[in-house]
């Protein structure tokens, strides 16, 4: 992997691991253009540098919730069944994180999007029965092309909980998700052989990038019809691609 290729990575890693257009997504479809193949150490770097960046931004709501002990049975539960439904998919994770429904995944994420708009929001903090129910929704999206982001702040929003609740929840929970993404991936394969530069430069790249996203959506309180327009664009070229035109 080059130097070049790794910062383009990280830069996708960081944008769309918090924007809700799926980071897994985006990386598998990068990796196709770009013919490059996926390397595990490399992605828990990435997954190092995005940890890094939720957690600088979202820094006093994390020391809140740890110094308020009540606050913690959502993200828990949350975390807790996320871990069951990826359980439960087992063998059917073979063939889908391949990329298999990469088209029809950014498809239910965009739907998901703009359902969520519909909904009028009260303001409330979230409850331990609404986040076994985040929680499932998260699992769901290890899916490639099903944004966990966007399906988590979806399923908080159409559960009636205002814009700025659902994305808070939504970047709380990834952390347990992505530092056992990360540890997953220390235990099995290590830092790998990859060189010392790409590693760097897509950690930064990643971090910086991963700043701008979680700033960006902590930002947008009102729509993501335009994510959902992108994503429907996006997985119609996919599949015209696979029926069609086979450029990937």
């Amino acid at each position: 992997m080059s130097v070049l290729e790794a910062i383009v990575l990280g830069l996708i890693q960081g944008l769309t691991e918090f924007l809700p257009v799926s980071s897994s997504g985006h990386i598998l479809l990068a990796q196709r253009i770009m013919g490059v193949e996926s390397e595990l150490g490399f992605t828990l770097i990435l997954h190092l540098a995005t940890l890094l960046a939720v957690a600088i931004v979202m820094r006093k709501r994390i020391w809140d919730t740890i110094r308020t002990p009540k606050k913690w049975g959502p993200i828990i539960l949350a975390s807790i069944f996320s871990a069951l439904v990826v359980f439960a998919l087992g063998d059917a994770l073979e063939s889908v994180l391949k990329g298999k429904f990469l088209a029809a995944s950014f498809l239910i994420t965009a739907v998901l999007l703009l359902l969520s708009g519909f909904v009028k929001p009260k303001k409330r903090e979230m409850t331990c029965f609404d986040a076994v129910i985040v929680g499932c929704v998260q699992g769901l999206a290890v899916l490639p092309g099903l944004s966990r982001s966007g399906s988590t702040v979806s399923a908080a929003a159409l559960l009636g909980y205002e814009k700025e609740e659902a994305v808070s929840f939504s970047f709380l929970l990834s952390i347990p998700i992505i530092v056992a993404s990360a540890a997953i991936d220390l235990l099995t394969e290590g830092i790998s052989s990859i060189p010392f530069l790409p590693l760097l430069f897509g950690f930064i790249s990643a971090f910086t990038s991963g700043l701008a996203a979680v700033k960006l959506m902590l930002k947008i309180t009102r729509s993501y019809d335009a994510f959902a327009i992108y994503l429907t664009a996006l997985s119609a070229f996919l599949l015209i691609n696979d029926l069609l035109l086979h450029l990937f």
